[in-house]
């Protein structure tokens, strides 16, 4: 009895040994995702895995943090298998689906990201994931569904959402490009808006109440940086202006003006790129 009781609790301890260290791979793993450090996490979350000791419970959870850090590297294939096993046991997680959609994205699968997106919609509608499906759509080039799931952000966004501007400013855009913007909606959604500042200017160029030059005049009208940050999205929104209207000629200087004179943390940056590698 001695020797079994011996026995048992020798496989317990070991057990318990490999579990606490699965448990440490887990935890450094999670603070090294939280400190941006995406190497250290994914040796760490491997590590956590490779034991086969993880109470199931945390096994999704390793696997979801995985495909964060791989995201982060542009090691996308990794990451979609992991959020492919992370789906497998949690099919009702609107962020899975979130960071699958943005995975499948990276892997130019975008019937597979549209689907994703849809499913996190799907399970909790909101303004922030139809933006989120919407700027995909735009990244892709279909503009007409873009605009509709723009238009579906603007009716969920709260009225004081200091978004709200900008994604009724994409509705307009899009629309323009797939040439189905309802000038009459538009101009009832802009008047429930509470803003008389930027973007107001874009707005109402898109409403067709101002002149390019005038969206100029009213960039610069400002302190220094926030002059710059101005300039450089009147760069990007007035050449999507000129898209719409058959004008690469005009266009194309704006987008390449905004991609070298914009900084980098400004979303116009990487829009211009966007659309940059679209024109001939």
């Amino acid at each position: 009895m001695r020797r079994k009781l011996a026995v048992a609790l020798f496989f317990f301890a070991c057990t318990g040994a490999a579990f606490a260290a699965a448990y440490d791979d887990f935890s450094r793993g999670v603070n090294a995702i939280n400190r941006g450090d995406a190497d250290a996490a994914i040796l760490a979350f491997t590590a956590a895995l490779a034991t086969g000791d993880l109470a199931p419970g945390y096994v999704p959870n390793v696997h979801f943090d995985r495909a964060r850090a791989y995201l982060r590297k542009g090691k996308c294939a990794e990451a979609l298998f992991d959020l492919d096993e992370v789906v497998k046991v949690k099919a009702d997680n609107v962020d899975v689906y979130l960071v699958r959609g943005a995975a499948n994205a990276c892997l130019n699968k975008s019937d597979a990201a549209v689907a994703d997106f849809n499913a996190a919609i799907g399970l909790r509608p909101s303004a922030a994931i139809y933006e989120t499906l919407a700027g995909y759509q735009w990244n892709i080039g279909q503009f007409p569904r873009a605009a509709d799931n723009f238009a579906q952000a603007v009716n969920l966004a709260v009225k004081d959402d200091p978004r709200k501007p900008y994604i009724l400013l994409w509705y307009a855009m899009s629309a323009d490009r797939a040439g189905t913007l309802d000038q009459v909606k538009f101009a009832a959604d802009v008047s429930k808006l509470d803003v008389d500042d930027w973007p107001a200017p874009l707005l109402d160029l898109y409403r067709g109440k101002m002149t390019v030059d005038k969206v100029y005049r009213e960039a610069a009208n400002r302190n220094a940086q926030t002059a710059i940050n101005q300039k450089c999205e009147a760069d990007f929104y007035v050449g999507e202006w000129q898209l719409a209207r058959k004008n690469g000629a005009a266009a194309k200087p704006l987008l390449q003006q905004a991609v070298s004179e914009c900084p980098h943390n400004i979303a116009a940056f990487t829009l211009a790129q966007v659309e940059l590698k679209r024109q001939p």
